[in-house]
C-alpha cells in the first residue's frame, strides 16, 4: 500500500505527457480550426441535404432513408443518351457484357471465337524498350549495376 500512490501520479503524468504532445500536435497543424459560426453552418447545412444519421440501427443518413424529403444531390456533367448507346455497341461488338450464367464470365472469355482478340495494353518495339530503359537510367529511376 506505501507505493501505490506512485501509480496514481504516473499515470497522472503520463496523461499530462500526452495531453501536451496533442496540443503540440494541433498546434502544428496548418489548417485553423473552424470557428463556432462555421461549424454551426456546416451543420445546418448537412441538416438541408440531408447528411446526417438516421436515428435508427440502418446505418442510413437522412438522405438515403427519405429521399423525397431532400433537394436532388448536385451531380457532375455526365453522358448523353447517344454516348451510352455507343459505349453499349462497342461492349457488345466486343463481347464486354456478362454472361447469362453464374460463371462471372464475360461473352468473349466464354466463345473467344466469335469476337475480336482483345489487346493487351500498348506494344513497344524492342528499341522502343531500349530508348525507355536507356532514359530511365539517366534520369536514376533504375540504379545502374556495380562496374569493378
Amino acid at each position: 500500500m506505501k507505493y501505490s500512490h506512485l501509480s496514481t501520479v504516473g499515470s497522472a503524468f503520463t496523461l499530462a505527457l500526452a495531453a501536451l504532445s496533442a496540443g503540440h500536435t494541433f498546434a502544428a497543424d496548418p489548417v485553423a480550426p473552424k470557428t463556432r459560426a462555421e461549424v454551426r453552418k456546416e451543420l445546418e447545412d448537412a441538416r438541408k441535404m440531408g447528411e446526417i444519421p438516421a436515428n435508427d440501427e440502418s446505418g442510413l443518413l437522412l438522405r438515403e432513408e427519405f429521399p423525397q424529403r431532400y433537394p436532388p444531390k448536385a451531380t457532375g456533367p455526365s453522358i448523353t443518351r447517344e454516348q451510352v448507346r455507343k459505349e453499349l455497341q462497342e461492349a457488345q461488338r466486343l463481347g464486354e457484357i456478362p454472361a447469362n450464367d453464374e460463371s462471372n464470365m464475360q461473352l468473349h472469355e466464354l466463345y473467344p471465337s466469335r469476337y475480336p482478340q482483345q489487346a493487351n495494353g500498348p506494344r513497344l518495339t524492342r528499341e522502343e524498350v531500349k530508348q525507355e530503359l536507356e532514359r530511365a537510367r539517366k534520369a536514376g529511376e533504375i540504379p545502374m549495376p556495380p562496374t569493378d
